[in-house]
């Protein structure tokens, strides 16, 4: 009965604060979710076969970066605390994937903090650059993204504009998406023509 009632009192301390805090796990979920989301799409095989991302560890994890700026991107836009909290959760499981994917490849603990150290620095780098690509005049955009690819190898020679396709398709999309929507984790990828 003590025991219980611990239990009990454990849950109802968290699910105060839940509570209070006026989210509850709803920001970790959502983010769970919109990283879930953006790394099965930067994983799709068919990005690889045609060049739009390079087929290498550093070319899938600049994928993930890629993805993840345009959700981030489209958080900002939202400008409340909740959404920049949820931007941060999706930012951290970027990185925290990049560690299990060192892990998964048998990299020792030795030199894991090194390599997530520089493949950090390339994320934030490349999240930056790619910011920055996206709020040009939307005349410019795609050739402006499609140099950002080019400069950071992201994708095979030549085949910059599909990856700047597939970018700018998902980032119109998500600009229509309800700002209620993109809070619950709701964001649909695309392959452009595929809509």
């Amino acid at each position: 009965l003590v025991a219980g009632l611990g239990k009990r009192r454990s849950a109802g301390v968290v699910g105060f604060r839940n509570l209070w805090s006026g989210w509850g796990g709803t920001v970790q979920a959502s983010a769970h979710m919109l990283y879930t989301d953006l790394a099965a799409a930067a994983l799709q095989p068919v990005l690889y076969e045609q060049g739009a991302a390079r087929d290498t560890f550093e070319g899938r994890a600049a994928m993930i970066t890629a993805n993840a700026t345009l959700v981030i991107r489209r958080l900002k836009h939202i400008d409340s605390a909740r959404a920049r909290k949820i931007a941060e959760h999706v930012n951290r499981l970027a990185l925290d994937g990049f560690d299990a994917a060192f892990r998964e490849l048998g990299v020792g603990d030795s030199s894991i903090s090194r390599k997530v150290r520089k493949l950090a620095e390339l994320h934030y780098g490349l999240g930056k650059a790619l910011m920055e690509a996206l709020s040009v005049p939307h005349s410019e955009i795609h050739q402006t993204v499609s140099e950002c690819a080019k400069r950071n190898g992201i994708s095979e020679p030549g085949r910059e504009p599909l990856l700047a396709a597939f970018l700018l398709h998902n980032a119109t999309c998500f600009a229509a998406a309800a700002d209620d929507d993109v809070l619950a984790g709701k964001l649909s990828w695309q392959l452009p023509g595929q809509d």
